[in-house]
């Protein structure tokens, strides 16, 4: 009986994370397809081929945004390949996302709680990656499922 359970777990799992992959791909595609139209309109608009600096650090946070979509359908994709994640990719992903985040704030208008925050979190980041990756030891999270 509970082996069923289990089985009918596992192929729940497969499909939520095929799904996931689906609409992630979807979602970096549109991104794409966006930061595209951006650039394109904004350098044909007068003056043209000069995008001001605002609009550059619109587009790198998008920049960023498709970076870090990117990193999590790897990942995903590394779930489903070798049925396990690997920490250190996971903390890439969170500083990627920190240094997308750095890159568009508007520091005059933050508040400074939220900026020591901030830095707080880019530190403890840094010291979770530099403690990761200097160990000898891998540390991997080992999922159960069966893959189709």
């Amino acid at each position: 009986m509970s082996s069923v359970i289990i089985k009918y777990i596992n192929l729940f799992q497969t499909i939520i994370i095929k799904a996931v992959i689906v609409m992630m791909a979807l979602v970096i595609l549109s991104a794409t397809l966006e930061i595209g139209w951006i650039v394109i309109r904004d350098m044909l608009n007068p003056p043209v081929f000069l995008i001001g600096v605002d609009q550059i650090l619109d587009v790198f946070g998008l920049f960023f945004l498709v970076i870090i979509g990117i990193e999590l359908l790897e990942t995903v994709k590394m779930i489903i390949v070798e049925s396990s994640m690997n920490v250190d990719v996971i903390i890439l992903v969170g500083v990627t996302a920190i240094v997308r985040k750095v890159m568009i704030i508007d520091i005059k208008n933050t508040d400074p709680f939220f900026l020591m925050g901030l830095g707080v979190l880019i530190i403890a980041l840094a010291a979770a990656y530099y403690l990761v990756s200097s160990s000898e030891k891998e540390f991997k999270c080992t999922l159960d499922y069966e893959k189709e």
